[in-house]
């Protein structure tokens, strides 16, 4: 004991040092009697001078030893300056010094220094926060005072942009509706960002509800008999009808480019039909066929395969050159280019988000 916690006490001595704080054995603790007994029981400190007198024994002689045997055997960096941890060794040893007790109020001392840290970094935090979100504020204001006045008819989003769309929207993109080649064409990038904000939602609230409620989101509260949940009437009804919702959802959202409709529209549709489902047979019967693992990968695909497309063609578009991508027939499902399988992945993300809000605010967890 003597000779380890001489060890212990070498080191917390090195690391004082290299804190500022004083060594351990220049400070007044008063730790009970207990050890004065215990070195009592044990021949008491004095011992040692007993074993000078009588065998000329020296405790510097049990450090060199251990040093040696460590050497030996590899331990020891030889490299490494070991000196510098033993710079306050050299203060006599005080009589009852325990380990934990030093090593717990070294705890305390490294305790109040990272409050204090973190403290200052959060005031700091607060600080570059606010001069962020007004520089934020002053830049959009200021964006806002240089915008064209609303309605005037020299305003080129008024001569240009519009009558490009009615009147050559068809022949550029290929598809009938306007709206659609407009969203999935020209403006495409912008319902892109769209479908990543519908994305990030889904996320933002599960990880909000997991950090609440634990790593298992919130467990909807035990039910008696799925029977007497889902009346009879209404679990009829809606098996008579959810077929048809689905159906209808997959037109609108095939049919996009050729009617009023898209990927929003029939995804909205097709996530209203799996909430509808839910609410009749319960999220268990939907988790057999759509899971979050499920909604992680389709949703993931369909931005990818979006991304992916997309930004194909806007590369070949800039550098004046064709994509390759046939528009096809207006007027035929087949055609408008990359709108019909944009608007897939469209409505896969919607349909998926719209069920995931559904499922996390009703029973915690999708």
């Amino acid at each position: 004991m003597g000779t380890d916690g001489g060890g212990m006490k070498k080191f917390l001595d090195w690391v004082n040092a290299e804190t500022g704080l004083p060594p351990v054995s220049e400070r007044e603790i008063d730790y009970g009697d207990g050890d004065d007994h215990h070195g009592d029981d044990h021949g008491g400190h004095d011992a040692h001078g007993g074993h000078d007198a009588h065998g000329g024994h020296d405790p510097s002689d049990d450090q060199e030893e251990d040093d040696t045997a460590y050497a030996e055997d590899g331990v020891i960096d030889e490299e490494f300056d070991y000196s510098e941890m033993f710079t306050h060794a050299e203060a006599p040893r005080k009589t009852g010094m325990p380990v934990h007790a030093s090593m717990l109020e070294q705890g305390i001392h490294l305790t109040r220094r990272i409050r204090k840290r973190m403290q200052s970094a959060h005031l700091l935090f607060r600080f570059f926060s606010v001069i962020l979100t007004a520089i934020i504020i002053i830049v959009l204001l200021m964006t806002l005072a240089q915008m064209p006045e609303f309605g005037n008819p020299r305003n080129p989003t008024v001569n240009e942009v519009y009558s490009r769309y009615i009147e050559r929207g068809i022949s550029e993109t290929g598809a009938v509706n306007a709206v659609a080649a407009m969203i999935l064409d020209y403006r495409a990038f912008d319902t892109l960002g769209e479908s990543v904000v519908l994305f990030t939602a889904v996320i933002a609230v599960i990880m909000l509800i997991r950090s609440i409620s634990g790593s298992q989101g919130i467990k909807p509260v035990d039910q008696k008999d799925e029977k007497s949940r889902h009346p009879l009437i209404l679990r009829t009804i809606v098996k008579m009808v959810t077929p048809f919702v689905f159906i209808y959802g997959i037109y609108v959202v095939l049919h996009g480019h050729l009617s009023p409709g898209g990927g929003f529209s029939g995804g909205a549709i097709l996530g209203a039909g799996l909430a509808l489902y839910a609410f009749a047979f319960g999220p268990e019967r939907v988790r057999r066929f759509f899971t979050f693992k499920t909604y992680s990968v389709c949703t993931c695909l369909a931005l990818l395969f979006y991304s992916l497309v997309k930004g194909y063609a806007f590369s070949m578009g800039a550098s004046g050159l064709s994509t390759g991508i046939p528009l096809g027939t207006p007027g035929n499902i087949l055609s408008a280019g990359l709108i019909l399988p944009l608007n897939i992945c469209v409505g896969i993300i919607v349909a998926c988000t719209v069920y995931g809000l559904f499922a996390l605010f009703s029973e915690g967890e999708v």
